[in-house]
């Protein structure tokens, strides 16, 4: 009959220990997975968001309403007005 080898101490403490550095490095990357996901998901829209701009750019500038689109840039971006054009600002508080 043979006898079985008694595992010691140290090698029980040190499996136990590797098992649980082993559950937190898992858990650790599962957060990091799920963050860089979250990123791409943002990133996703923005590029989806950059790609209307575009195509709606694009169109505009092909088109025979390029006056008007700079007209409408001028206004939106720059503060721009037309001649005898009134501007209320709204002062109140929200």
């Amino acid at each position: 009959m043979r006898r079985k080898k008694k595992v010691g101490l140290f090698t029980k403490v040190l499996v136990v220990g590797f098992a649980g550095y082993a559950t937190f490095a898992m858990v650790s990357l599962q957060m990091q997975i799920s963050q860089k996901k979250e990123e791409q998901a943002q990133l996703q829209a923005q590029v989806e968001e950059q790609a209307l701009r575009n195509a709606e750019t694009k169109a505009l500038l092909e088109s025979d309403n390029s006056d008007e689109y700079v007209a409408r840039i001028a206004r939106e971006k720059l503060g721009y007005v037309s001649p005898g054009e009134r501007v209320f600002v709204d002062i109140s508080s929200k």
